[in-house]
């Protein structure tokens, strides 16, 4: 491990936290990546230069792993258990002098977001901002990566569980996003609530987008709220049913108009890259071959 290390990426085994400590490693940022499997440690050091035993459910693990940490990027799993995790660690933060802390919310407005998973991180937040450490906050609304789930597109037909538009951002756009405002620092982005949600689509207008760019046909099916409960409730899935219920109600809050904000465009991309972010257009160009394979060719 190496112990000069002073950004410290969590969830790297997933699309989200890999992507950021990709483009910290990219910039040259020191850094090292957490992992609760010890077995995949030095895989880990060997890809991104060094690596960090922690275990989120085991606050005993945080303070040897957030030795010479001076900034972290927060991202937890799904299940309820986020909470407690999420406190225990900024506290450990805080005890272990680090300075900065990123954290990866859901795209929420303030005293409006009444959907489990929703107010979880709005919690989270607020006990963020109280701790005295600075602290940056990430609110990306739906991922288009979310295309790419079997659960999603299958055979060519998107499944939605609402009938109205919802925001989409890119994955790649919110990582390397982390990846500058960690590198900059909290002199320039502490404070900061940044909002990522470039384009407001209807189910039928994401098909339409995915049929232009790949060729292939694509058609929508918006089923019940409730649908997506029980596809959560699939083998394999990520989705613990607390979590599930939070989706529920997302999608039975936008389809009733109560969370209809999730449907706005609201985005910093380029405040924070100084570019332009990516439409599904032209992310959907970047994943032509995978949107085909999973729709079936």
């Amino acid at each position: 491990m190496n112990g000069s290390s002073n950004v410290l990426v969590l969830g790297v085994t997933g699309q989200v936290g890999k992507r950021v400590a990709t483009n910290l490693k990219r910039k040259k940022a020191t850094l090292s990546v957490g992992s609760r499997r010890k077995a995949n440690l030095k895989e880990l050091a060997d890809q991104f230069g060094a690596s960090r035993f922690i275990d989120l459910d085991d606050p005993r693990t945080f303070d040897e792993a957030l030795n010479n940490v001076t900034s972290i990027f927060l991202i937890t799993g799904y299940t309820v258990d986020m909470l407690v995790q999420s406190k225990s660690l900024i506290d450990a933060a805080k005890r272990n002098g680090v300075t900065h802390i990123v954290h990866l919310g859901a795209f929420t407005r303030e005293h409006d977001s009444y959907a489990t998973v929703f107010a979880w991180h709005q919690m989270i937040e607020a006990y963020l901002r109280d701790s005295g450490i600075a602290w940056t906050n990430l609110h990306p609304n739906m991922f288009m990566q979310n295309f790419l789930s079997v659960w999603s597109i299958k055979g060519g037909l998107y499944s939605a569980y609402t009938s109205k538009a919802i925001g989409f951002t890119a994955l790649e756009d919110v990582a390397e996003a982390a990846a500058v405002i960690l590198m900059e620092g909290p002199e320039k982005h502490s404070g900061m609530d940044y909002w990522f949600s470039v384009e407001a689509l209807t189910p039928h207008q994401v098909a339409e987008t995915l049929t232009a760019v790949t060729g292939r046909k694509f058609t929508a099916a918006v089923h019940h709220a409730e649908g997506f409960q029980n596809d959560a409730a699939q083998p394999g899935s990520a989705f613990e049913p607390a979590y599930a219920k939070g989706g529920l109600e997302l999608f039975r809050q936008v389809e009733d108009g109560r969370m209809a904000y999730v449907g706005s465009v609201k985005d910093d991309t380029k405040k924070i890259l100084g570019r332009e972010p990516l439409l599904l257009s032209e992310w959907a160009k970047l994943h032509a071959s995978e949107l085909l394979e999973i729709a079936g060719g």
